[in-house]
């Protein structure tokens, strides 16, 4: 067989091979669907708190306090302060490098301590709940608590926690310094709702908020109603694009979550 021939009858192969092999990893990312909750480990427990389909990572830069005349808005519309300029006045991007510990798999260290990592979460989910339930069982409460499970899952709302995250250091050092109140104040202003929750073309704002932990603990729960004018926000009958917006003091976000019907609780 000549050198072509083989080549036609290896391409194939090679591609069939990388499908079952890409298929292999999918399959083993969904092991929530596969795997009972007693078969969890640590670290696919944590996945789902922290980088799953009900959760998500957000970098944001802080504005200072009183940023006012120091503060400015770029051609893009971007805020920044007046040191994190180009020649051409755009704000700089946060400059990332890799994480310093290589097991923690979502770890990113960022340039400047006014860059932080907020984590969005949906809790209305029966996977985070079991999630939660599950670090319990593997007397991971310290680390449940630094996740802030939150406090009740009333069943006619839709829970979204937010919380920064402790900067990634070295292993064995002490936890990257954190910016004091990092979320900020959560009431409405004058602007309005600080929180919204839209799915199509339906939206919310939250009906109460309530925070809870300490220091590197704090996090901020929305309490979303169910219901848009007569209307389920979320349908039970196909999957849906829902959208978390915080407008907070010194920065904003806009998260999307894909949902299916299996996925609410």
């Amino acid at each position: 067989m000549s050198r072509a021939t083989r080549s036609l009858f290896l391409r194939p192969s090679l591609v069939l091979l990388g499908l079952v092999s890409v298929a292999g990893i999918l399959r083993a990312d969904d092991f929530w669907k596969s795997k009972p909750r007693s078969e969890w480990t640590l670290k696919q427990t944590l996945k789902l708190l922290e980088d799953s389909p009900w959760a998500r990572q957000e970098v944001r830069t802080l504005m200072a306090p009183d940023a006012g005349p120091d503060a400015l808005l770029d051609r893009a519309r971007a805020r920044c302060g007046t040191d994190n300029v180009d020649a051409s006045g755009n704000c700089l991007p946060p400059r990332m490098g890799p994480p310093s510990d290589p097991t923690r798999t979502n770890a990113v260290q960022f340039s400047s301590i006014n860059d932080v990592t907020f984590l969005v979460r949906w809790e209305s989910s029966a996977t985070i709940e079991d999630a939660f339930a599950h670090l319990g069982e593997l007397g991971e409460r310290a680390t449940a608590q630094y996740l802030s499970m939150p406090p009740r899952l009333p069943g006619d709302r839709y829970v979204v926690t937010l919380k920064a995250l402790e900067r990634p250091t070295a292993a064995g050092a002490a936890p990257g310094a954190m910016p004091p109140d990092p979320i900020g104040p959560v009431e409405n202003d004058a602007a309005g709702p600080r929180a919204r929750l839209t799915a199509g073309n339906l939206s919310v704002v939250p009906v109460e908020t309530e925070r809870s932990g300490v220091g590197a603990a704090d996090a901020v729960h929305f309490y979303f109603p169910r219901l848009a004018d007569g209307a389920a926000l979320i349908p039970s009958d196909r999957p849906s694009r829902v959208t978390f917006e915080f407008r907070g003091q010194r920065f904003s976000m806009k998260t999307h979550f894909w949902l299916t019907p299996e996925m609410l609780k």
